[in-house]
């Protein structure tokens, strides 16, 4: 994924995925794959989708709240930058 290849770094989370689908990282990543080739709602799904597994992920709270803010849902944006922020930094 970091390289820029985010349709095989799809490929490989959906393997980690078959096999374990209950890995809230892996889902955070596939958000964030998806996120980076515009497909927003599969991206915020998986976002929602870490946060059902894992609470209290800062990071996937974060990127879902960037990712709102961009296609202009700011309002939930904001709520969830900040529930970012707090997990992160213990409140």
């Amino acid at each position: 994924m970091h390289a820029g290849d985010h349709l095989h770094a799809l490929d490989y989370i959906d393997q980690v995925l078959s096999t374990d689908p209950h890995f809230a990282g892996a889902w955070h990543e596939k958000g964030n794959c998806l996120d980076e080739l515009g497909r927003c709602d599969e991206a915020l799904a998986c976002y929602d989708h870490a946060l059902k597994l894992d609470p209290y992920d800062a990071e996937t709270w974060y990127n879902k709240g960037l990712l709102l803010k961009r296609i202009g849902r700011e309002t939930e944006a904001y709520a969830c930058i900040n529930r970012g922020i707090d997990l992160a930094l213990g409140r």
